[in-house]
């Protein structure tokens, strides 16, 4: 059916008595189209909101649990790597100790009247190194 059909005007009916007072209907005038009528109403029965709510928690609980073993995952390679660099943070450590010790050495000579250690504390004040000398030469705690 075209849509140029569905826009025509029904034609009048044949013959109108003049004692027919009834309005034409709109469906008579060609206003509306009605499809037939092909069987009694069937009312659908109405969804439940069960499946979509557990589709829902399903996609949730299942990303929650993705991101656990990632957390879990990376928490694993945090630690490996930490223990991986603990011995380089001890080396490290003996040998800021080593170079303290050193240090104070070179200042008490200083302070004794060595020239040599004079002039090289000088210089490591212009450019901002302090030498404590009385400080222990411990190594700081390990954590």
């Amino acid at each position: 059916m075209k849509v140029s059909d569905m826009n025509a005007v029904a034609p009048p009916p044949a013959a109108i008595s003049a004692d027919d007072t009834s309005t034409p209907t709109p469906q008579a005038a060609g206003r509306f189209h009605e499809p037939p009528a092909t069987g009694p109403v069937v009312e659908k029965p109405a969804r439940s909101g069960f499946v979509p709510i557990l589709l829902t928690t399903l996609a949730v609980l299942g990303w929650l649990g993705f991101q656990t073993l990632q957390l879990l995952e990376d928490r694993d390679t945090i630690l490996a790597a930490r223990v991986a660099q603990q011995q380089t943070v001890d080396n490290a450590g003996k040998m800021r100790a080593s170079l303290d010790a050193l240090a104070a050495d070179t200042q008490r000579m200083a302070e004794t009247g060595n020239v040599n250690a004079r002039s090289l504390v000088d210089e490591l004040k212009k450019r901002g190194v302090t030498i404590n000398a009385n400080a222990s030469t411990a190594a700081p705690p390990k954590d």
